[in-house]
Order: C-alpha cells, then structure tokens, then sequence
C-alpha cells in the first residue's frame, strides 16, 4: 500500500507545495490509514488533520469528532475542525445528502487553503471508491468527462494519494499495525444508492461477471481522466472561436459551431451551461442534443428549455440565459428635453436628448452615433416606448413606410433584442402615443429628419452613464 501512494504522489506532484500538508480525516478506516501512511513515507513533511463534523448522526457525529480530536493530539498534529449541519445545507440548496456533504467539505478545504493553513489538502478516495464512482455515474448515464471518475488533484491543492489502493489492503494495513478507527454505520445503510452498490451489486457483477471489476473500473477512470485533460484544453479553444459574452449570457456562433465534429459541439455546450452566470444543474444528453439540433437546424429560429436555463436561436446566434435574465414586459415613459431616460433591461444605460444648433451638429456630434431630428418639426410631447407588433413608419431616406417587424428582418436583429427595442412616438392630443419619431437603428421618421436648412435639431443617442 505504501508503494502504490508514493507512485501516486510522485507522479502528480501532489505534495511538491512547500508548507503544511492538511489530511482529511472523517475517523473511518481510509481516512486514518491515510494519515498514518503519509507520516510513514514522509517523515519531515509537516502534517495537520481537517475534520468536518456534518451533524448527521447526533452523538455518533460528535465521537467521530472526539476520536479525530484525539487522535491528532496523539501524534501531535494540529487540528482543524468545523462543524456544519448538512442536512438543512441539502434543503436550502436543492441537494441530496452526499451531494450537500461533499460541497461543505470542499468548502471547508478551500477556507483552509485560502487561509494558507495548508498548502495541500489530501483526501483519503481510494481504488474502491473510484470503482464505485464511476458504476454509479455509468448507470446514471455519464459520457467521457463522467467516466473520469475522481480526478487524482483539483487545482493541484486537493490531491488523492490513494487512488491506486483498494479497500482490502486499507484494512490490511491498519489490523498489520494495529491501528484503530471509528466505523461509521450510515456507510452500510442501504438508503444510500452508493451504498446498495458498494454492498450488492458489485460483488454480484465481481461474482458473475469480472472478478477484477474494481481495478478494471478504475483504470477506465484513469483512461478518461488523460482523455479528459485534452478535451478541457481543446474546449478552451472552442470557446475562444466560437462564443462571446452577451449582456444576458454567452451568446454562441452558429456558423462556426456547424464546423465542429459532434463530439467537439457537444463539450463545447456542456461548457457553455457550466460557465452560466449562475449555477445551474447539469444537463443530460437530451439537453445537449437537443441544443446541437438547434445549432444545425436550417431554420434560423427556435428554443431549448435547459435545466435552469434557456437557449435560443436567432439568425446565426444562440443565446444561453437563465430565466431571471430574460426582458420584463412593455413599457413607456414621458421624455424630457433635455434629459436623460433610463432604459429597461440595460444596465446604466440611457436614452438621451439635446437640442442643438445645426452648426454644433455638424462641429460636435458624430452622426454615426446620434440621429438628429428637426427641432421645428418634431412634437413637443414625446415618449420612449418598446417596439410592439404592428408599428410601422417610414425611415428617413426611404420611399414608404415599413413594418419595423421587417425592418428586423432585413438587418438581422436577433430576436431576443427586440422586445426591449426603444421607439420615440408623439402622443396625440388625445392623449395616446401616435406616430413613430424615431427607432433605434432605424432613425428618426422622413417627417422629422433634419434638413440641410434646419435651424435647430434635436439630437438623439443612447449612453452609457456609469456608477
């Protein structure tokens, strides 16, 4: 046993971090085996034990704390211990148990690492615990990056060392030297799924169909963790060339993800959903395909309902938005002259008036960025509204009007842009917004355009105020 975690450790490097090495330790058999292992092959190397206490099991929690207590004052270690009530972490968070547990320890670690308490922190998975890893991700459906199992080190400080060592061969150890550790019962509880599957069906699968099921599940661990290690770096490149930031999320090209070989569009999705703002589960492989259907679908338009998010095509972009982020109903609002409107759903960002002379229109302001308006021509009561279907009018420099639905159209404006589409109406002396003054992008109405013998104009933009 020994052997195999020094060939573990020397081959990833895992305790090459100067300073003190962090051993988690639950009390169980792995965990104290570890501790003990490391202090035999690295006699010099400076050793403190962590110790989450997840108040599962009441009393037998806190002795499993006492024993982990004692135990690194024995040998003289330092002890860094947490407490944390797990079970209300899985109900304020969504998660099963295990799945809440393992997120409050890497926490805990973390915390620790921050504080530079520890440069490392080792965790006691061994063989069997891959073995089991990777059968119960397979049976749940699981494609390379699943099969990969635990990984041997995150980030290069939260290592492994016992990877390649069976549980046979822990317990071998500790009844050769005599060492004692606390057994946890939950660990034979069959409520558990790891545990049904560690307790019945593996021996049953090592029984009737490879009776070297569990080194054969971990080097397919190993197999994939490499496999892994390409496709991270090759999905980095991907994600490089084929997406950007949106104001709402990542927003991916479709003509360059049509390029892709299948393999390489599926990670690149799977990395796009991890990457969301915020966290969201993780997608199944009908989630995923459903979304390589939309990428290669001849239609330009469509939608995917994602566990916690939204993807939706338009023209040649998808856009992947959780459901806080999509645009909020109509809206319209008075504008002041000059001044400066707020638009919705565009943080910091204002619809902006100013009235002008025609000569600092033409000294001052940049016509790619303003539109202008004759200041003689334009009503006085104006108001900034979103684009609603229907509305039409006539741009300035075209021969009749046109729906600004097509107008969409003909310039490609994604979908998702237009609902919040700002429009500057006139309100009628009935009150009611009435005719069309200017739309983004479009520009200001024929009627209103400025003239070359305009006096004054009205300049119209959209800015970015911050803070």
């Amino acid at each position: 046993m020994l052997a195999k975690i020094a060939r573990r450790v020397d081959r990833h490097d895992m305790l090459g971090r100067p300073g003190q090495v962090g051993v988690a330790v639950s009390g169980g058999a792995d965990s104290v085996a570890l501790l003990h292992a490391l202090a035999e092959l690295y006699p010099k190397r400076r050793l403190c034990v962590v110790h989450l206490n997840h108040r599962l099991r009441g009393d037998e929690s806190d002795a499993d704390e006492d024993f982990v207590r004692e135990l690194a004052a024995r040998r003289g270690y330092g002890c860094f211990v947490e407490r944390e009530d797990v079970a209300r972490a899985a109900e304020s968070g969504d998660r099963n148990l295990e799945q809440a547990g393992r997120r409050c320890r890497y926490q805990f670690f973390r915390k620790l690492l921050a504080d530079e308490a520890c440069a490392v922190v080792a965790t006691a998975h061994t063989r069997s615990d891959q073995a089991e890893t990777v059968l119960f991700r397979l049976l749940r459906g699981a494609g390379g990056t699943g099969l990969s199992g635990i990984w041997p080190e995150l980030d290069g400080s939260i290592v492994r060392p016992m990877l390649d060592v069976s549980r046979s061969e822990v317990l071998d150890y500790l009844r050769n030297r005599g060492i004692v550790w606390h057994e946890d019962r939950s660990n034979s509880d069959p409520a558990f799924a790891r545990n049904r599957l560690r307790h019945d069906l593996i021996p049953s699968l090592r029984q009737r169909w490879n009776p070297n099921l569990e080194s054969t599940l971990a080097n397919t661990a190993d197999w994939a963790v490499e496999e892994e290690r390409y496709w991270r770096r090759r999905t980095e490149e991907l994600l490089e060339r084929c997406t950007c930031s949106g104001p709402d999320g990542p927003l991916l090209d479709v003509k360059s993800a049509r390029t892709l070989h299948p393999a390489e569009l599926r990670r690149l999705v799977r990395s796009i959903l991890k990457h969301l703002p915020r966290r969201t589960p993780t997608p199944g492989f009908a989630h995923v395909e459903a979304v390589r259907s939309l990428v290669t679908s001849p239609r330009g338009t469509g939608s995917v309902d994602l566990p916690g998010a939204l993807a939706q095509r338009s023209f040649n972009t998808v856009r992947f938005v959780i459901p806080a982020a999509l645009p909020v109903g109509d809206f319209e609002k008075p504008i002041a002259i000059p001044g400066l409107v707020p638009l919705p759903g565009a943080e910091d960002t204002f619809f902006r008036t100013r009235v002008v002379d025609m000569h600092d229109k033409l000294g001052r302001y940049n016509s790619s960025v303003a539109a202008f308006l004759d200041w003689d021509c334009v009503p006085r009561q104006l108001r900034l509204r979103n684009w609603r279907p229907g509305d039409r009018y006539r741009p300035a420099g075209m021969s009749a009007s046109m729906k600004i639905k097509d107008l969409f159209q003909r310039d490609r404006v994604c979908a998702w842009k237009r609902a919040a589409w700002p429009v500057v109406t006139a309100t009628e002396s009935g009150g009611g917004s009435g005719r069309i003054v200017w739309a983004r992008k479009f520009g200001p109405a024929h009627e209103f355009a400025a003239r070359p013998d305009s006096r004054r104009v009205l300049a119209v933009d959209e800015v970015c105020v911050a803070g």
